[in-house]
């Protein structure tokens, strides 16, 4: 009768084995080591090729009139608070948020959520920024009359005022008819603050020129489109495209995460065994492995520079566990692992403890010499699943080495 010692590569899957250990016939060998059924779970893995870096770009452009007069340096990490270019000597810092600041915030009372961003911001830089009101409250909101904002131009209707360099309520045009000016006018309306929204308050404005006065800005306790700019979290520079002294229009600087990511392009049925969070193995340079988990899985299929446009692929973001690991390293080409197929709490085996039956099929055997027939699964990483009659957890068995 002959004996063979099973050893299998890592992702090979494979059910065989009988029923009926006494049935069966081998070799019995002299134990020389023995392992340890175990249960847990087992995986197959695909590897597949990824990139080391910063992760997707983000281009920076100016949103308004004026001059450049300060760029970061490329390689600079900006924070929340301070500063990410400057306009006409005039700092423009970095805010956190999903929402930009895409109105001018000048009046008491205004509510949004773009208010509530100022207001989440000024209160982490340390400012007292005063309470808010709950969800549901309902708050009396100044909002611009229709019908008076549409009359900003010369009408019949007097005012105490004109705007500066207008005729007088009575000057006479060419055609010799009165003219005089309407000013802005606002009207109360009644709004309930609705989940991620605050109100422009006393408070709030206080801190808003509290702000400015330390960023050597005008205190005004007002904030214009264009004077901070939102972005998700800090940001690191990787590029400028454009220098100090340009107009503040057009694309400025490109940023990007100020972490260490891995990109993995892979094909779309790859990447639908993939989700957020799934864990993966990262194989080093020096020949270590390093944990990993997937922040993202895109949903966009785009094709490589110079691949081939018939085979478009998505993008797949990872986080190393322990990003020390690569700390000096800022660019690199690496293998990662996914797990193909995964079979939770089953018993294991290493790999060396299986016999090969003459009659085919697959035995275990016990240091008294007793053959327990084995149906075999996964096979990864030196482990097999095994389950069967009189397999258990904690049962010794030989093995080879």
């Amino acid at each position: 009768m002959a004996l063979s010692v099973v050893g299998l590569g890592l992702g090979f899957a494979r059910w065989a084995g009988r029923a009926d250990a006494a049935d069966q016939k081998a070799e019995i060998v002299t134990p020389t080591a023995t392992a340890t059924v175990t249960r847990g779970d087992i995986s197959t893995s695909r590897s597949i090729s990824g990139t080391l870096g910063y992760g997707a770009t983000h281009v920076v452009s100016g949103s308004g009139n004026g001059v450049i007069t300060w760029l970061p340096a490329a390689g600079t990490t900006i924070t929340r608070g301070q500063r990410v270019y400057a306009v006409n000597d005039r700092s423009v810092p970095l805010f956190y948020g999903k929402i930009p600041l895409f109105r001018d915030l000048d009046t008491k009372g205004t509510v949004g959520r773009d208010v509530r961003m100022v207001f989440d911001n000024l209160r982490a830089l340390g400012y007292e920024v005063g309470g808010q009101p709950s969800p549901g409250t309902v708050v009396t909101e100044p909002v611009p009359s229709t019908a008076d904002s549409a009359d900003s131009s010369p009408s019949s209707v007097a005012t105490p005022a004109a705007p500066a360099g207008a005729p007088s309520p009575a000057a006479t045009t060419d055609e010799g008819a009165s003219t005089t000016w309407t000013q802005p006018q606002t009207r109360a309306v009644r709004r309930t603050v609705r989940d991620g929204e605050a109100v422009l308050t006393a408070a709030l404005i206080k801190a808003i020129k509290a702000w400015q006065r330390r960023l050597e800005l005008p205190a005004s306790g007002e904030l214009t489109v264009g004077s901070v700019l939102v972005l998700p979290a800090a940001v690191r520079v990787s590029a400028l495209s454009a220098q100090v002294g340009a107009p503040a229009t057009g694309d400025l600087l490109s940023t990007t995460s100020t972490s260490k990511v891995i990109t993995v392009l892979a094909d779309q049925s790859e990447a639908a065994a993939i989700d957020n969070g799934d864990h993966a193995t990262v194989a080093l340079s020096d020949g270590t492995t390093t944990p990993a988990r997937v922040t993202s899985v895109g949903t966009a299929l785009q094709t490589q520079d110079g691949g081939d446009p018939s085979s478009p692929k998505l993008t797949i973001t990872l986080v190393l566990d322990q990003p020390s690991k690569l700390k000096q390293v800022d660019s690199a080409d690496l293998q990662v692992s996914f797990a193909a197929q995964t079979h939770k709490q089953v018993l294991t085996a290493p790999i060396s403890a299986l016999l090969a039956l003459q009659e085919g099929g697959y035995a275990l055997q016990t240091p008294a010499g007793a053959l327990i027939a084995v149906k075999t699964g996964i096979f990864a990483d030196g482990q097999v699943e095994v389950s069967g009659a009189g397999v258990e957890e904690g049962m010794t068995v030989v093995t080879t080495s």
